[in-house]
């Protein structure tokens, strides 16, 4: 495995491997993205490509670097992601720490943030000074799905590398090829998927249950005396629910142009007959209702990325989501 680990991303991997071939490193990258398209995946394939002890274009897979990377072991390599729903100030020390310590094994010492939207201010700034005064040899990736969330400073400082969603062709192959899954189902995921690997993976492991749960969903927020329940329910699912409200999203945008379609969903959408129904009905809503729910949906998606005070705002989501014009 090396480069081929990445689907898709064909222009971000030719300028990571154009700079590995020249040797020309910067001392910080800014991958910015969609979350669950591979920015990680590609951010420590460059990584193990950067610590390897016998290739400078492509990881060797059978030195001790590339072994050790593999088992997450390597002494040159730091990884730093949030437990929780932030990274605070002594985590991004700790980094900071490690990365300007002597190289033990590799030519480079090299870190990685994953989810850096979560950086707290102290944290980010914390690493301020590792991108404006670099050592020799010191690499870091800064990975994130939100550049808004970051401070300007440190954007500034970093060289920065944009990734789109993945063609519904791509996600499709990897289901294939990577996990398996049969074409039919694989290329239903990848219709749904919204070019996210990560969502594509999330709805298959929850195939079987996903839509009655979207279906006890949308009972729940059109009857005013069961949001309250939502709410709960909501903070239940805190974890996986940008990627479950996605897929809702995704729905609920297919019913408002089913219903500018004269209720024709078999060319339009292809997708299996239970979601057909799924749309047919949320279509029978009306377009003002599907319009005024797809815009709160949207604030609420919004509202979750910037880590605004959760009970305000699914409150606030739930009633508008419900009708109530607040």
């Amino acid at each position: 495995m090396g480069w081929d680990r990445v689907f898709g991303h064909e222009l971000q991997k030719s300028f990571f491997q154009r700079i590995l071939a020249l040797k020309r490193v910067h001392h910080a990258y800014l991958l910015s993205g969609p979350s669950g398209i591979g920015k990680r995946t590609l951010a420590l394939e460059v990584a193990k490509v950067l610590l390897c002890l016998d290739s400078r274009e492509e990881s060797c897979n059978r030195c001790k670097s590339c072994k050790l990377f593999e088992r997450s072991l390597h002494p040159d390599f730091f990884f730093l992601n949030p437990e929780g729903d932030s990274l605070g100030i002594e985590a991004a020390r700790d980094l900071v720490k490690k990365l300007s310590l002597k190289r033990v094994l590799s030519p480079f010492r090299v870190g990685v943030i994953d989810e850096a939207e979560k950086l707290t201010e102290e944290a980010a700034n914390c690493l301020l000074k590792t991108v404006e005064e670099p050592k020799e040899g010191v690499v870091l990736f800064i990975v994130t799905s939100r550049v808004s969330a970051l401070p300007e400073t440190l954007i500034s400082r970093c060289q920065k590398v944009v990734f789109s969603p993945l063609s519904e062709v791509s996600v499709e192959q990897y289901l294939r090829e990577e996990k398996g899954l049969e074409p039919d189902r694989a290329r239903f995921l990848a219709l749904l998927s919204g070019g996210s690997i990560g969502q594509a993976l999330f709805l298959a492991s929850r195939r079987e249950g996903i839509l009655e749960e979207v279906q006890n969903f949308f009972k729940g927020v059109q009857n005013p005396k069961s949001i309250f329940e939502l709410g709960p329910w909501l903070s239940e699912h805190r974890e996986d629910l940008p990627t479950f409200l996605s897929f809702i999203l995704r729905l609920l945008r297919d019913a408002l142009f089913l219903s500018f379609s004269e209720g024709d969903p078999v060319p339009l959408f292809n997708l299996p007959e239970d979601v057909q129904s799924v749309v047919q009905n949320l279509a029978l809503w009306g377009r003002e209702k599907l319009l005024r729910s797809i815009t709160s949906l949207e604030t609420f998606l919004e509202d979750l990325s910037l880590n605004v005070q959760w009970d305000i705002a699914s409150f606030h989501f739930l009633l508008q989501f419900g009708g109530e014009k607040l």
